[in-house]
C-alpha cells in the first residue's frame, strides 16, 4: 500500500511489538530456566533474504534437540497463556462462549456488548491481536521438532517390538487433555478477535486505496 518497503516493515514492527517481545523474551526465558546460553537478544526488524521480515531473534548455543524444541515451542505456550489471560480475565470471553454453547442469540448480544463496555476494552483486544500473531514458532523454531518426534516415534516402534504395552498414568492423561483444552480455548479466542480486526482492516485498506488509487496485494 505504501509503496515503501521499509515503511511497511516499521509498520508491521510497531503494530506487533508487543507480541515480538513476548515471542522473544519466551525464547529467553525457557532458554535460561533449561542452562542453555544465549548469546543475543534483538527486537531489530530485518528483511532477510526473499524478502521475509524478521521481526526480533534470540540466538542460542546450540544444545540437545530436546531443550532446543522446549525453546521453539516457548513463543506458543508464553503467546497461549497470555490470550486466555486476557481474554478471560479482561475481556469476559467465557460468558460469550459460553452464550454462544448455548445457541441463544439474544445472550450471545447482551454478552458481546457487556464485552464491549469494558474499560479499556480496545487496548486488550489490541493485545491479544498483536500476541496471538506473534506466538506460533518460526522455522528456525521448529529445526529441532523433527530430531525430538523421529526420537519418540522410534522409542515407541521398540517398546512396541519388545511387547511392552506404553500407557499414560491416568494423572499425567489429564494434565495433557488439560493443556488442550486450555490451549483450544486460547486459539478460539485468538480467532474471534483476528475476526474483530479483519473486519477493520478490510474497511480500512478499501479506503485507504481509494484515497491513494492503490490496491493491497497479497503476496503468497
Amino acid at each position: 500500500m505504501t509503496g515503501n518497503p521499509q515503511v511497511a516493515m516499521w509498520f508491521f514492527w510497531v503494530i506487533f511489538l508487543p507480541g515480538t517481545f513476548l515471542h522473544e523474551l519466551s525464547h529467553w526465558l525457557t532458554a535460561n530456566l533449561l542452562g542453555v546460553r544465549t548469546v543475543k537478544f534483538s527486537l531489530w526488524p530485518e528483511i532477510k533474504k526473499g524478502g521475509q521480515l524478521q521481526m526480533g531473534a534470540v540466538q542460542v548455543e546450540v544444545g540437545d534437540p530436546f531443550r532446543h524444541s522446549l525453546i521453539g515451542v516457548a513463543p506458543l505456550l508464553f503467546g497461549s497463556l497470555a490470550v486466555l489471560l486476557i481474554g478471560q480475565g479482561q475481556l469476559n470471553l467465557t460468558a460469550i462462549g459460553q452464550a454462544v454453547v448455548s445457541g441463544n442469540l439474544e445472550a450471545i448480544w447482551q454478552a458481546i456488548i457487556q464485552t464491549m463496555v469494558l474499560p479499556d476494552v480496545w487496548v486488550w483486544l489490541y493485545l491479544v491481536f498483536a500476541i496471538s500473531n506473534a506466538m506460533l514458532p518460526s522455522a528456525s523454531d521448529r529445526e529441532a521438532w523433527r530430531t525430538v518426534l523421529l526420537y519418540l516415534g522410534l522409542a515407541l516402534v521398540l517398546a512396541i517390538g519388545l511387547g511392552l504395552n506404553p500407557s499414560l498414568p491416568p494423572d499425567f492423561q489429564r494434565l495433557v487433555l488439560t493443556g488442550f483444552a486450555y490451549l483450544l480455548s486460547a486459539f478460539t479466542i485468538t480467532i474471534a478477535v483476528d475476526l474483530i480486526f479483519m473486519v477493520f482492516i478490510f474497511i480500512f485498506e478499501i479506503l485507504l486505496g481509494w484515497l491513494l488509487g492503490r490496491q493491497v496485494q497479497y503476496n503468497r
